[in-house]
């Protein structure tokens, strides 16, 4: 099995695994996959109760870790398969998604260097297709520690 194939695995389990982890990750709550190929990934997933704000909208903090999260796996879904770390993390929210509605987030890969990554996530109403936010993530690939 190639490397691709491998890390494609890789980023299909971890996304599988977001609603049972105890970190933060768990607010993408119980996504579905609706693709990955090699730098991009695409799911879906209703917006809950937890993920509101307090006008009942998707909050824009969650949005942001939505985008960190996918842009992420689309990260580790190439020949490299590295995560990478946040440097820079820019969201615009354009329209709102009310709790119950299914959002779509495609997120790919933009560039990969060796010492950066460079990605987008966009997100949709699934019922209309109105773009509800559209998200900018820089990730660095530190050097591994030698012992």
């Amino acid at each position: 099995m190639s490397s691709l194939a491998k890390n494609i695995n890789f980023a299909r389990l971890f996304i599988k695994n977001l609603p049972g982890m105890k970190n933060f990750n768990r607010v993408a709550g119980e996504c579905r996959i609706l693709s990955i190929e090699e730098g991009r990934v695409r799911v879906e997933l209703e917006v809950t109760a937890d993920q509101l704000n307090s006008t009942g909208r998707l909050h824009g903090g969650c949005t942001s870790t939505l985008a960190d999260i996918f842009t992420t796996a689309a990260l580790m879904a190439t020949p490299r398969g590295l995560p990478g770390a946040t440097v820079d993390l820019h969201v615009s929210c354009t329209a709102p998604a009310k709790l119950g509605e299914t959002i779509i987030i495609d997120s790919q890969v933009v560039k990969s260097g060796r010492s950066m990554g460079f990605t987008r996530a966009e997100f949709f109403r699934k019922s209309d297709n109105v773009p509800i936010a559209m998200c900018l993530h820089s990730k660095a690939f530190p050097p591994e520690k030698k012992e």
